[in-house]
């Protein structure tokens, strides 16, 4: 099967699209569902679920998070 470049789409074009999906998706989330501030760091997160800034729930360290302008990992 041979893509034609009238099909193709380049790999920019759908890295771009992909990478917006989280925060749009979140976006959508937060709107439409209860949310709660983390007890950890302060940040906005959707109720029974993980910090996604900090990695914690009910207390505990529960992933780990690399920091993207630091280029460090958030521990517990």
């Amino acid at each position: 099967m041979n893509i034609s470049p009238r099909n193709k789409i380049s790999k920019m074009k759908t890295h771009r699209r992909h990478s917006t999906w989280k925060t749009i998706n979140l976006k959508r989330l937060t709107k439409t569902y209860q949310t709660t501030k983390c007890s950890n760091c302060g940040a906005n997160k959707l109720t029974h679920r993980v910090c996604p800034v900090c990695g914690y729930h009910n207390g505990k360290q529960v992933i780990t998070i690399k920091s993207k302008a630091k280029n460090t990992v958030v521990e517990a």
